[in-house]
Formats: structure tokens, sequence, C-alpha cells
């Protein structure tokens, strides 16, 4: 494997100094994985627990911030979940691990690591703008060297890696399901909105998209997929977009294809921990597996993360999901 950062003899000597032998080995982990990773956050990841911590990961010649929160209950040796949260676009991480989407409180109470990764600088952005964007076809690679990295650094259970993301960040997670090698990994998702196909208005003979993992050979896990009914970017019943620039798939269709991709045809009502009165959502489980895709629809949710407790849903339905 070629080297991508060498450090200097001095380098070395300072780092071996200043680290505990446990924090020296963590560091020699995460370089050999192609991370590039400052003195201060080296000690973090091996001896900050409950709080978040932001490394730098190298990949393909590109770095890219990384923020982890690692429960304080976490010990070395013992196999704990891990969990992807993946912003929309025209956003940063900074968005997912804020307090009010409750994934740090969840991975503190549950006992899991929860990773915050930034997408690519939009083009065009100005500089030091958040714009950050998944769209990038590389970002599929990298999500799968992020569980390599974090496997290799901490005591994963490899049955239990999870995904959550909004828009953009949905999109990519539907993209990571329908990967043959990727998908294997992953034991259940759960998104709020984000497509999973349609196509560009202009020019008006753009080929039509869709995901669809039945097709590409993705391994079936389990997912929960909410949808605001006052979501113009994303509209419940398919169609043109705010702006006029796409035709999207509707979120039945959505639902449809992981209802065919698990092989579930028959669903029931259920009521979704942490949500009010008003989300009507639909359970969908193949009895033989154990998959399951639950449909929820928020009439009052626009192109938006819920003010509800949504990770309490997310939580109980990746607690009864079936792992890898």
């Amino acid at each position: 494997m070629k080297n991508k950062m060498i450090p200097t003899i001095a380098l070395r000597a300072r780092l071996l100094e200043r680290f505990t032998s446990r924090t020296t080995a963590c560091f020699l982990l995460m370089l050999c994985a192609g991370l590039l990773i400052t003195a201060h956050a080296g000690e973090a990841c091996a001896q900050t627990q409950g709080t978040i911590q932001t490394i730098t990961v190298r990949f393909r010649g590109v770095d890219r911030p990384v923020s982890l929160y690692v429960p304080t209950s976490y010990a070395s040796g013992t196999p704990i979940p891990l969990l992807f949260a993946l912003h929309g676009g025209s956003g940063d991480a900074s968005v997912m691990y804020d307090p009010d989407k409750r994934i740090t409180e969840f991975a503190e109470s549950e006992g899991f690591i929860a990773v915050f990764p930034n997408g690519l600088n939009r083009p065009g952005a100005p500089a030091g703008s958040i714009n950050y964007y998944w769209e990038d076809p590389v970002n599929k690679p990298y999500m799968n060297h992020l569980i390599d990295l974090m496997q290799g650094t901490f005591t994963i259970d490899a049955g239990r890696i999870y995904f959550v993301g909004f828009s953009g960040g949905a999109k990519l997670i539907y993209g990571l399901a329908a990967d043959p090698q990727i998908s294997a990994r992953i034991a259940a998702i759960a998104t709020v909105a984000g497509g999973i196909g349609g196509k560009s208005t202009e020019p008006a003979t753009s080929q039509w998209e869709v995901i669809d993992p039945s097709i590409s050979g993705g391994v079936p896990m389990s997912a929960l997929l909410l949808q605001g009914s006052n979501d113009v970017r994303f509209p419940e019943q398919g169609g043109f977009d705010d702006d006029f620039e796409r035709i999207g798939a509707s979120f039945q269709m959505k639902v449809d294809i992981w209802r065919l991709f698990i092989n579930a045809r028959t669903g029931s009502s259920v009521t979704l921990l942490g949500a009010p009165p008003r989300v009507a959502s639909t359970r969908y489980t193949n009895t033989t597996t154990g998959h399951t895709v639950i449909s929820a629809i928020d009439p009052a949710l626009a192109h938006r993360w819920p003010e509800w407790n949504y990770m309490e849903a997310v939580w109980d339905f990746f607690d009864h999901a079936p792992t890898r």
C-alpha cells in the first residue's frame, strides 16, 4: 500500500513522547488507513468520549473533515453499533450533530458510535462556504472507506452498522443500499426526504434514472422512510419540484421499490415512537427474513428534519431490525 503521509523522525519522536501507548496504537491504525489527524484530535480519538471530535480523512488525494461521537460507555474490546448520519445538500456535518437532531443524545444513552461525514464542496460555492453535496460518485467508495476506518479504530459490531440521512444524504444512502458490496455491510437505514429517481427537465430528452437495488444487486435491508406532505422539493405525489428543474418519483413509488427489494407484500398500520398523532405509518414485513420497510407520512412536514423526536423512532426501528 502506498504511504499517503510520511511523518518526519522528529514528529514521530514528539508523538511517541506525547501519546500514551493506547493513543499511539490508535494513531498508527488511523495512519495506515489513510487518516491525517492532528495530535490533539488523536488524543481525542483514544481518550475523549462523550463529546464531538473532528478528524481529517484523506481519500483519493482529498482531505475531508469527519466528526464523530464516542459514548462514555465505550470500552475497547466490547463491540458496539455504528451509525453514520448524512447531512442534506447545501449543509455540512454540524447540522446532523446539532442537539435538535438528538443523534448524539441517543449515541450516549444507547451506546453506539455516531459518525458525521461531510460531502464535497459544491462547485462554484464561495470560499469558506459550508455548502457541501453528495452527488459525486466518489462518495460511495468513500463511505465504504469510512466503515473500514471505524472498524480498524474502534471495536464495532459488524452486524449493526446503520445509516440515517436527510435529502441529498438520503439519496446517497439509497445508492449505498443498491451497491452489492456496501449494502452487505449495512443492517438498516432511515431517511427523511431524498429522491430515489426521476429526470431533469433540461433538456427535455434527459434520461429517467431510478435507484433500484433489486436490479443493481443490493443486499436486502430494512428501511424507515419518512416523507413530509408539505415538501415542495420532493413532493409526496411526485412530479415537478418547486423550481421546475426535475420530475421526481412519488414517495409511494420509493416505498414500493423497497417492498419489492425485501419482498414484503402486505402492510399494517403502526405507531412510531416519538411521533405526533398526525404521522401515519405503515409497516411492511417479510415474515421469513424479518426485513421491514416502514412508510411514514407527516402532513405538516416541509423539506426539513422533523421537529419531533425522530431519533426515538429511528433507534427503536434499528433495534428491532435484523442484523447482518
